[in-house]
C-alpha cells in the first residue's frame, strides 16, 4: 500500500508545456500553507476531467486539472466530475492562475474564497 503526503493534488496532460502556470498555481496553494502534489496524467482528457481525478486521489479532497489548450478547472471530490468549482485559463496572467491556487488552499482550509481577479 502506498501512501501519499496529503496536498491538493494537479493533474496536467502531457502537452501542455508551460510550467510558468504550473507554479503561479502552486505558489498560491503555497501562500496558503498547503503542499501541492503534480502529477503528469498520459491519459490527458479536459480539465474538468483532470481536476476531478485529482480531487478523488487526494487525501485532501481538493484537485486541479491543467488540459493540454490551457485550460484549468478546480474542484471538489464530492461536486459531480461536470461541476467543477472555477475554470480559467492558463492564459489568463501570472495574478489569476496564483488566486486560483490561493482558493485552492482555501478550499482545503474551509476558509471564503477570495476575488479572482
Amino acid at each position: 500500500m502506498s501512501l501519499s503526503p496529503p496536498g491538493v493534488h494537479l493533474y496536467y496532460d502531457p502537452q501542455w508545456q508551460d510550467s510558468r502556470a504550473i507554479n503561479e498555481l502552486c505558489w498560491g496553494l503555497e501562500e496558503q500553507g498547503v503542499p501541492c502534489l503534480t502529477t503528469c496524467v498520459e491519459a490527458g482528457g479536459d480539465a474538468r476531467t483532470l481536476s476531478h481525478l485529482a480531487a478523488t486521489g487526494s487525501a485532501l479532497r481538493v484537485g486541479l486539472g491543467l488540459s493540454a489548450s490551457g485550460e484549468i478547472a478546480l474542484t471538489h471530490a464530492q461536486l459531480p466530475a461536470t461541476r467543477p468549482l472555477m475554470t480559467c485559463s492558463a492564459r489568463e496572467g501570472a495574478a489569476r492562475l496564483r488566486a486560483l491556487g490561493v482558493n485552492a488552499g482555501q478550499l482545503v482550509k474551509v476558509l471564503p474564497f477570495s476575488e479572482v481577479t
